[in-house]
């Protein structure tokens, strides 16, 4: 399963395979050295690399006329004045205008060095700006000195989803994303305004604009294909009546029990019951007409790199030591490419399932996914498990992910698979990348109403192996999900996007509201309710064994004597629909990062919320497990944390005074908050909420909380 970043000390796992487990430890080793072998932006501008054209999205035509420059590809045209203004139509589905560029200086026409199917390639001498157009219908702009733009969108805002200098615009019938090796780009994105974009590319940055979706979708694949996936922390190879009788269920099986398939997961491919064992049950997946792939994970491959040391290849004390680190940015490529290219020459599987791919590398992500579609062929199966796919929250390059079969989202996010945009927009991949969306709840059995709902938002669901042990569960699969994967869905999933794209205005104006007033000063009215030192001693405590009689009120504040890797908090029922809190945390002496003081809110529907402060100077919040740094703080200072949310959208802000705040955190929550709180916590919480200790304890150090109000 795929596992979110987090930075700091290790922390443990809840359970798995069930729970996303939030376990990594970037340490400063991702930024040795090993850096400079993740492809960069301005790498992917040489017309060498990925030449050819893949998954029939081809560049159709690409020429240069007096009036300026005009690009076609399978799923854009793009048309560029000689005064610097262009247009961006989207061709699939909806042929329509999704975008303007306007790029300031440009005065004639570029030379047109390219024009094949693979790719065009063009560069302006004024101002010295290259531009490469993929058949993918990605456009790469290179500045090679300051060039001013300005980009506008054509469509309304169903939705978008940033991470860093990445953003994406869709509604129902296509849209368009942003992508810059510039960081101030971030600063510029306004999504919800007409303009999308206003900045100056400094030298040598790299923009790329993808009109989406770039390729048709595959209705026929999408209604025929069937996946079994197999887990197990025990035998990961199905004994033989097994694979037969999962033929009955699907014509794909995913072999995915990564320690138990594999004898070192991180570090080499090697089956671990050996190649015969292998060899069988490849044998007896195709004597049943089925195809097969097998886990690999390009994030968490080690061999070769400095985290070589941290690889795992047993569930030995598992839940205590988590997850090994992994390569977010891509150094690892090379390495990894290597060996999986030995796994299909070796072991011929039809295809790969990637646990995790590079979140923090946007070139590096495209480049995986065509490095490996070009290793497996046209018809190589590839599946990527992308609940994170930039960053941690909801953002995504579509054209990566149109190089990719199955698209599986959502482990661990049971709660959100009532926001149906959560469903339409990002696990469908419908219309943006195009790829077949699955869900992925391995962690909840499937319900005729999620069934319903995945039809509607045009998402699949794989047949987990487990549940053909359970016939109401099957019931379900059958009946509402199965028997409806017919040509009729077509017109039904149709008749939904049209319908919500005609109301798609107001809904664009509610979310536009909600984007302009998180950042205005909030208008609460009384909190619900305030609580100081006095208060909050009287809550139901929680404590390690490692900690002696944490708690004391000192001057009305909470003070906090325990170990720095530690749990010690004090928890009180909240029956309310909270919509945000304040409150004043002082680190001091404590030395806990992932278990620094903190505010930690449970929803009913299995949501948490945690935010706080870490002994390494910075602030931290967690949505879910997903853990998120940002911002500073004085260590021997009062810090006020203030967090609130709307119907989808969040913000953090911080003060050191309680009345001048600065946000350092825009969130996506896709309605996860928006139900009755259950309880409130504050104190040395982990991450997860749960009273867990790290393995390594710590030194003793002191904390505070002041007061905290909700709202």
């Amino acid at each position: 399963m795929q596992r979110s970043v987090s930075t700091g000390e290790k922390m443990a796992t809840i359970r798995f395979p069930q729970m996303l487990a939030r376990t990594l430890m970037l340490c400063a080793l991702t930024h040795c050295t090993l850096h400079a072998g993740a492809p960069t932006f301005q790498d992917l501008m040489d017309p060498s690399v990925f030449p050819e054209p893949q998954r029939g999205m081809v560049v159709e035509s690409a020429k240069v006329t007096p009036e300026g420059l005009r690009v076609v590809t399978t799923g854009a045209e793009f048309a560029l004045d000689a005064a610097g203004s262009g247009v961006f139509l989207q061709r699939i589905g909806h042929p329509r205008e999704v975008a303007r560029i306007r790029i300031e200086g440009i005065a004639g026409t570029p030379a047109l060095t390219h024009s094949a199917p693979g790719l065009a390639f063009a560069r302006f001498d004024s101002p010295k700006l290259d531009l490469r157009v993929n058949g993918d219908s990605l456009f790469m702009f290179h500045a090679h000195e300051p060039v001013a733009v300005e980009i506008t969108r054509a469509i309304e805002v169903g939705f978008t989803a940033s991470h860093k200098s990445n953003c994406i615009v869709l509604d129902e019938w296509g849209g368009f994303g942003l992508f810059g090796s510039d960081p101030s780009l971030e600063s510029a994105l306004t999504p919800y305004e007409p303009v999308v974009a206003r900045y100056t590319l400094p030298a040598d940055a790299v923009l790329w604009i993808g009109i989406c979706p770039p390729k048709p979708y595959d209705w026929e694949r999408s209604l025929k294909d069937h996946v079994v996936w197999h887990w197990s922390n025990q035998l990961g190879y199905p004994p033989d009546s097994d694979l037969i009788a999962w033929a009955k269920e699907g014509n794909t099986v995913l072999l995915q029990s990564e320690v138990m398939l594999w004898k070192d997961w991180n570090l080499a491919f090697v089956p671990r019951l050996g190649e015969d064992e292998f060899a069988r049950v490849r044998k007896t997946i195709h004597e049943q007409g089925m195809r097969f792939i097998v886990y690999t994970s390009p994030y968490y491959f080690l061999k070769g790199t400095p985290l070589e040391s941290k690889a795992m290849n047993s569930f030995e004390n598992f839940s205590v030591t988590g997850f090994p680190p992994g390569w977010p940015e891509g150094v690892n490529m090379d390495l990894f490419m290597d060996e999986i290219a030995r796994v299909m020459a070796q072991h011929k599987p039809d295809g790969l399932y990637f646990d995790g791919q590079y979140t923090e590398n946007t070139p590096a992500l495209y480049a995986l996914a065509r490095r490996t579609r070009a290793l497996l062929g046209e018809e190589g199966i590839l599946e990527w498990h992308s609940t994170f796919a930039l960053g941690t929250g909801l953002c995504f390059l579509p054209q990566a992910d149109a190089y990719v079969d199955f698209i599986l989202r959502g482990e661990g996010r049971d709660s959100t698979y009532t926001d149906f945009n959560y469903l339409r927009y990002f696990v469908s991949c419908y219309n943006s990348s195009n790829s077949i969306g699955v869900i992925c709840n391995n962690g909840s059995k499937p319900t005729v109403d999620l069934a319903e709902q995945l039809l509607n938002a045009n998402c699949r669901m794989h047949t987990i192996a487990g549940w053909l042990a359970d016939p109401g569960v099957m019931e379900v699969v059958h009946d509402s999900y199965r028997e409806h994967l017919t040509a009729e869905l077509r017109e039904r999933v149709e008749r939904g996007v049209d319908e919500r794209q005609a109301r798609i205005a107001e809904a664009t104006e509610a979310r536009a509201q909600e984007y302009r007033a998180l950042r205005t000063p909030p208008g609460w009215g009384q909190p619900a309710f305030v609580a100081q030192g006095p208060d909050l001693v009287k809550w139901t405590p929680s404590i390690s064994p490692a900690n002696a009689q944490p708690f004391n009120n000192e001057g009305g504040a909470l003070s906090i004597t325990a170990k720095a890797h530690t749990y010690a908090f004090l928890s009180s029922p909240l029956s309310a629909a909270a919509h945000g809190f304040v409150i004043r945390l002082r680190q001091n002496t404590d030395g806990g990062m992932s278990w620094g003081p903190a505010v930690c809110l449970r929803w009913k529907a299995g949501t948490i919320f945690r935010a706080g402060l870490r002994s390494d100077g910075l602030l931290q919040a967690d949505l879910g497990g997903e853990q998120h740094l940002f911002g500073k703080h004085d260590p021997s200072q009062w810090t006020w944390i203030r967090a609130r949310w709307l119907h989808h959208s969040g913000v953090v802000e911080t003060s050191a005074n309680g009345k001048d705040y600065e946000a350092v955190w825009f969130f996506e929550h896709a309605g996860a908050l928006t139900g009755p709180v259950e309880s409130i916590s504050v104190g040395k919480i982990p991450y997860s909420g749960a009273p867990v200790d790290h393995t390594d304890p710590g030194a003793a150090g002191t904390c505070q909380v002041g007061e905290l109000a909700v709202y």
